[in-house]
């Protein structure tokens, strides 16, 4: 799980124990939540839970700011040819 934490461009805040649970509270970008559930489900064998809420903005980092673009550009370059 921390693994893919750490994939999904998060950072851990924090772990702790709660009876026979473990909680992870991490910060990590909504665009990279997408199908968490499942994923989770698969790496905790069913087992695995999680709850999002806002918490802040953050400037997008450069190297997917400039995919973007490089994307966008491409899609409207192929709709005027």
């Amino acid at each position: 799980v921390m693994g893919d934490i750490s994939g999904r461009r998060g950072k851990v805040a924090s772990m702790d124990v709660e009876g026979k649970w473990q909680i992870i509270n991490a910060t990590i970008p909504l665009a990279e939540l997408y199908k968490y559930a499942n994923t989770l489900r698969s790496l905790t064998s069913g087992r695995g839970m999680f709850r999002r809420k806002f918490s802040h903005y953050e400037e997008v980092p450069h190297e997917i700011q400039q995919a973007l673009i490089d994307e966008y550009e491409e899609r409207k370059a192929a709709e005027h040819s």
